[in-house]
């Protein structure tokens, strides 16, 4: 096939855009987002390129790599955990790692032009295909990029009104990202998060502006708790507010304040009015009730008025959260099993390949796939300790756990109040035409009181010396330290505070109660939004069974 000029300069616009991607960008960590349904089985294609792939070869472990610097700039963020990009230790489901390294100094790597029969692809001396430009089904032309394994990273697009659209594939080979650069510079970023069963379960998108700005995200999340055949999705929406994206109120309908604050339940000076009932949550099967129910959080017996059952459900909603993010024994096992195959191709490259710059890039690779086998195998050994142990039964209490208390319980109720009069008079005032600032983690952050649930896994630093501390994840507990003054006006979004930890499950890695530790506001700020949308799926699951509330609830 002739090289072009309009293919060359295809080839060099897309290619230069998607191998960017490490060099990029804003809009990884906590602001993420989505451009479009993705299919939640998608997988790369083609799958491998590497023509080594087939002898067997023994592996061995080598030397882990030096630690990344954090590029990120984000106050509290640690190497490898929390960067941008990155969203924790998520079912092993995260933007995927630049396995290519640098090739020793005065060494290049060398590709090779080839034609294919749909364009053209850039080989190395050992046939390894690492970017290919062709034709794709939809008529559009693709560039992708391959790992030094074979492995396709990213697959990108210019679209006829030329936007660049970029796909990113995680080692499984689904995609776990994508972008869209439009021509006025402005963009959009979509992270995805799969569930146990290994499909889509949050899509989380940021639009920025031409400045790079985040100005809006939008979240579509498979709901958990209080699903019914009627709501299965919630979208939520976010825009641009003083300490980041801040979280816009979902219900304006006066409907579901009339419920809350009816004289059924409320007397007209605001005193809460007592009607005991039951409830049957039809939780006692499902793992995450399993597993923190009883060790670490407990529900009330009864419900003296709706507050206490939001509560409850806002508290659950959290738990369920982190246990739908955690790696299943089969994803574990799947995970290990293909990082050790991509070290063993690794491997072969580096032993037949005669160019020092691919020799390097191999065995980088290979270190690379080693620490995730290993990762997986410790991490599966323990998920089969685990279920081998509980088989079913409610999880024993944790000994580095420290539970919710009912004073944490309670101080959680009483904010859940305060958010929906919030809610109300952000309500009204819309209702009337205004237009309202958004509600934001200025109130909470004057009040040395307030609690903070932790709502995404974050690796944090200590804040006595900046040393990593730990981990935090979903449902454990936060308190300002009282020790520190703070004034709200002299904030920003990059000020560390310090934290204490007060309630934390007590998972390997994680933080222990009584430490002190340092987030950003604007990580604070995070935690305030995911609260707020707690709380609004909370109330609206109690406006929908506010009937059997006042008939004394749900038996079962």
């Amino acid at each position: 096939m002739k090289l072009t000029p309009i293919k060359l300069a295809v080839f060099v616009v897309v290619l230069v855009t998607v191998m960017a991607f490490t060099a990029s960008t804003p809009g990884h960590a906590d602001d993420t987002t989505k451009t479009k349904p993705a299919d939640n089985n998608k997988t790369s294609q083609p799958p491998t390129n590497n023509p080594a792939s087939n002898k067997p070869v023994q592996t061995k472990p080598n030397p882990a790599p030096n630690p990344p610097v954090n590029p990120s700039g984000v106050p509290g963020a640690v190497p490898g955990k929390n960067e941008p990009g990155q969203a924790g230790p998520r079912n092993l489901v995260r933007p995927p790692p630049d396995d290519r390294s640098k090739p020793p100094p005065g060494s290049q790597l060398q590709l090779k032009n080839r034609s294919t029969p749909h364009g053209f692809e850039m080989a190395t001396s050992s046939g390894v295909v690492r970017d290919k430009v062709e034709k794709g089904p939809d008529g559009q032309q693709h560039a992708q990029h391959f790992t030094p394994t074979g492995r396709m990273e990213s697959d990108a697009v210019v679209k006829p009104d030329g936007a660049v659209q970029k796909t990113y594939y995680n080692p499984s080979g689904k995609i776990c990202r994508e972008e869209i650069d439009h021509t006025d510079g402005s963009r959009e970023v979509s992270n995805l998060r799969r569930g146990r069963n290994g499909s889509v379960r949050v899509t989380e998108t940021i639009q920025y502006d031409s400045h790079r700005r985040a100005v809006s995200k939008t979240v579509e999340k498979t709901i958990i708790i209080g699903k019914t055949g009627r709501r299965t999705m919630i979208v939520n929406h976010y825009e641009a507010g003083r300490f980041g994206l801040a979280y816009r109120p979902s219900y304006a309908r006066p409907q579901v304040f009339v419920t809350w604050y009816d004289p059924f339940w409320y007397a007209p000076d605001g005193t809460p009015i007592y009607h005991p009932f039951a409830w049957n949550w039809g939780w006692n099967n499902d793992g995450w009730y399993l597993r923190y129910h009883g060790s670490y959080w407990t529900t009330y017996g009864v419900y003296p008025t709706p507050s206490y059952w939001v509560t409850d459900r806002v508290i659950a909603d959290y738990l369920a959260d982190h246990y739908e993010d955690q790696v299943t024994v089969d994803q574990a096992r799947q995970e290990a099993q293909q990082a050790r195959a991509e070290a063993i191709q690794a491997q072969q490259l580096a032993q037949q390949s005669q160019d020092a710059a691919e020799i390097a890039e191999a065995k980088a690779a290979e270190a690379a796939a080693e620490l995730r086998a290993k990762s997986a195998e410790d991490k599966l050994a323990q998920l089969q300790s685990a279920a081998a142990s509980g088989n079913g039964k409610p999880a024993q209490p944790n000994p580095n756990a420290t539970p919710i208390d009912n004073a944490t319980k309670d101080a959680v109720k009483a904010q859940i109040e305060a958010t929906v009069a919030e809610n109300k008079q952000y309500a009204d005032q819309v209702a009337k035409g205004q237009n309202p600032p958004l509600p934001d983690v200025s109130k909470s952050l004057a009040d040395p009181q307030h609690v903070y649930l932790v709502s995404a896994d974050v690796s944090v630093t200590s804040a006595k010396d900046s040393t990593p501390a730990g981990t935090l994840s979903e449902g454990d507990v936060l308190k300002l330290d009282i020790s520190q003054a703070i004034v709200v006006n002299d904030l920003t979004e990059a000020t560390l505070l310090t934290m204490r930890v007060i309630a934390s499950k007590g998972e390997d890695g994680e933080v222990t109660a009584g430490t002190l530790i340092q987030l950003s506001v604007k990580q604070l700020q995070n935690y305030d939004n995911e609260f707020r949308a707690n709380v609004d799926e909370g109330v609206t699951d109690a406006d929908e069974n506010s009937g059997e509330f006042k008939r004394g609830g749900r038996s079962g």
